[in-house]
């Protein structure tokens, strides 16, 4: 593998910028002046066809003429010319550039094609780039700002790669008022050369970065994201937001970078499998980004609350236990220490909570203090931490009694904050703060300043804290090796030979399902009636018969199945009414199995990804319970172990009400060579085994789609 090209185009030597103009109204103009004002200390080559100064820099009017190749190229220029000044660029050597132009694969079958062309060029000269479609990329180390907006923040340590140019853009200076620094940002645009992996892979090599903010339209190379994602996610956090998971943000994903996406479960599996903490809102992701990029990782799954409020603690504890974050009940010689310190009303228990006091060192000092020193909690909340904001509000009703100026009455009331801000780095343990004040706030900006994370609402700290939890859930993940390479079972190629050549019935693909070692019921597939009692005495009373054929999808809602056939009877009366409904179509005599539970799994196939393997609630109650989950192939054992755990009704596989617990070496064994079945043949499209019957907790797959090419 190479070098990454991020490394050179976040951190050149030298710029040279196409686009740019002395009218400030253009995009290209306001670009350069970022670069140049924003501290770049390199060599800035402005190009323009006519100007020969622009903003007071000599400006070289052809790619050819410029004194030696740049470093990066930075092109905003008209759609129609790209692909020559990106051509004249790598005639002079230049292998970077950034695309701002837009118009390309987003706008449709024109625009894919010109960017196909612009593709070639790069490949011919060896070049990457960024875009097109995109917004720049930042650089708070370096300093290097290609952006639409002045960077105004000190050195950061959270990355964004963004699908949209806004969030690395327009959203700085929200970013500089909420105290989040950013390390470094990449506007992604279409990936037609540099992806959302490259992003990964350069993030997780930068020393500066210590956590990774996404925003997702849509994933192409799922597969290796997988693979990058899982391998970073265990030492540096990665937050996503995944916004192409509904009908109309797909829609919107595709007119705007040209994105491919995929349903909601598929993508959180995605992100499960990989160890990415997904976010509803971009805020949340830079907000809990932010979180874990500058507090310590927790050690443990347990956090203390502290409020001088009890609605705001009951909302932590709420949010944290639905997020398995959890809120031990202190013990009482801890207790007993905190009531020394507190009003008799005081609660101790966890959350803390002081009600109304005016003193502020208990909840900015001495309890968070014994609460990190108390070895009883993994991480801290604190609610209610605030001060001039307060006394700013109270002024006018103070001014009637006291006689002071409003500005000595606001200051009289700024607390010391340096034990708080202290306690992360001095116990290795993260806290996170809420309050309900402005910007404004005395002490919300000391905590900013100290890169404590301030949120506005309780449930948001919480959240966060959440997030820090789950991290530590990812890092405390056994990540296997990958499946060992296998052969392809020998009977499985002729079995894939029938099922071409004649179609995917039930019964080719159980003999393909069994070829791979996956339990299925015993049956046989028969024409005649007297066929038909041949293997039902061969089988065993009772058997289910039902239609046989690949254009016959939905046997159930067709009437042309029939179970629970106790003899030979009832054997020939099922018999007649299929021959009634279809006089052609093979039959399939199986076993009658008399399960308790029903389950599903399968393999479904989603563009950009390898084939993803589902497991789930099954039964006639599939598609409207919807309690499935997804993994990207090939599943390991740990892949596929978690794949059981994922869904909602999981303790269904353990023992229940008086039923044995599933064999889930077998259900693993199912799972994981279904995966290695659908890379074996890529061929099959989409496998749906439907039910999987659990019996005496033993799981047999039922019935069997294959869905073909």
């Amino acid at each position: 593998m190479g070098v990454n090209p991020l490394h050179v185009i976040m951190n050149p030597s030298s710029v040279a910028v196409v686009g740019a103009s002395n009218n400030l109204g253009k995009m290209g103009s306001i670009q350069l002046l970022n670069i140049i004002y924003g501290g770049f200390s390199g060599e800035i080559f402005p190009v323009h066809p006519t100007e020969t100064e622009i903003f007071g820099r000599k400006a070289t009017n052809a790619v050819a003429d410029l004194p030696y190749a740049p470093d990066l190229a930075l092109l905003v220029v008209p759609t129609r010319i790209v692909p020559e000044v990106l051509e004249d660029f790598g005639k002079i050597g230049t292998r970077h550039a950034i695309i701002v132009t837009a118009g390309f694969k987003e706008t449709g079958e024109g625009g894919i094609a010109l960017e196909a062309e612009v593709m070639a060029i790069a490949n011919r000269y060896g070049m990457r780039f960024v875009g097109p479609n995109c917004m720049g990329i930042i650089n708070t180390r370096l300093p290097l700002n290609i952006s639409v907006l002045p960077v105004n923040m000190p050195d950061g340590v959270l990355a964004i790669a963004s699908q949209s140019g806004t969030y690395i853009t327009q959203t700085m200076p929200y970013l500089h008022r909420q105290g989040i620094a950013v390390s470094k940002a990449v506007s992604v645009g279409n990936e037609a050369s540099i992806d959302l992996v490259d992003c990964l892979e350069f993030f997780g090599e930068d020393r500066d970065t210590k956590a990774i903010c996404l925003y997702i339209e849509g994933i192409r190379r799922a597969e290796r994201f997988l693979e990058v994602a899982r391998r970073i996610s265990r030492t540096k956090p990665i937050v996503a937001q995944y916004v192409g998971g509904t009908q109309s943000g797909a829609r919107s994903g595709a007119s705007h970078t040209g994105s491919l996406s995929g349903p909601d479960y598929v993508y959180n599996g995605l992100f499960e499998q990989a160890g990415i903490i997904r976010v509803d809102t971009i805020e949340d992701a830079y907000k809990i980004g932010w979180t874990l990029a500058t507090q310590p990782p927790m050690k443990g799954t347990r956090a203390g609350i502290l409020t001088h409020s009890g609605g705001p603690g009951s909302a932590m504890s709420d949010v944290s236990d639905r997020y398995g974050v959890a809120i031990p009940a202190f013990s009482s010689s801890l207790q007993d220490k905190l009531k020394r310190m507190l009003p008799g009303h005081a609660s101790t228990g966890n959350p803390v909570d002081l009600t109304f006091i005016t003193d502020t060192r208990p909840l900015v000092a001495d309890i968070p203090r014994m609460l990190m020193e108390s070895g009883e909690i993994d991480g801290l909340m604190v609610h209610g931490v605030n001060d001039t904001d307060f006394s700013s509000s109270m002024y006018p009703v103070m001014e009637q009694v006291i006689d002071i100026s409003r500005s000595e009455f606001i200051k009289m009331s700024e607390v010391n904050l340096d034990v708080l801000t202290g306690l992360p780095a001095q116990h290795g343990k993260p806290l996170v703060i809420s309050s309900f004040v402005t910007g404004d706030d005395h002490a919300t900006q000391l905590l900013l300043e100290h890169r404590i994370p301030h949120f506005d609402i309780p449930e948001r700290a919480a959240r966060a804290m959440a997030a820090l939890c789950q991290h530590y859930r990812i890092r405390q993940r056994k990540v296997g090796p990958p499946p060992p390479p296998a052969e392809k079972p020998a009977e499985a190629e002729a079995c894939m030979v029938e099922m071409e050549a004649s179609g995917a019935d039930e019964f080719a693909a159980k003999a393909l399902l069994k070829a791979y070692g996956i339990p299925v019921t015993q049956e046989s597939r028969v024409k005649t009636l007297a066929e038909a009692q041949r293997a039902a005495r061969q089988i065993g009373y009772p058997v289910a018969l039902k239609a046989c054929s690949p254009d016959i999808l939905h046997k159930t809602e067709q009437e042309m199945v029939f179970l629970d056939l106790e003899n030979e009877a009832a054997l020939t009366e099922a018999f007649t009414a299929i021959r009634e409904k279809n006089a052609d179509t093979p039959l399939l005599v199986s076993e009658m199995l008399r399960g308790n539970r029903e389950f599903v799994a399968g393999i479904s196939d989603f563009p950009g990804f390898p084939p993803c393997v589902l497991f789930g609630i099954g039964g006639i109650w599939t598609e409207a319970i919807r309690d499935v989950a997804v993994r990207l192939s090939p599943l390991n054992r740990e892949d596929a172990g978690e794949l059981l755990n994922a869904i909602t009704a999981s303790d269904m596989l353990g023992p229940y009400r008086g039923l044995p617990a599933v064999d889930r070496a077998a259900m693993i064994g199912i799972l994981m060579n279904l995966s290695r079945l659908a890379r074996d043949f890529p061929a099959v499209k989409e496998i749906d085994l439907n039910p999987i019957m659990v019996v005496g907790g033993r799981p047999i797959v039922a019935d069997a789609l294959f869905v073909m090419r």
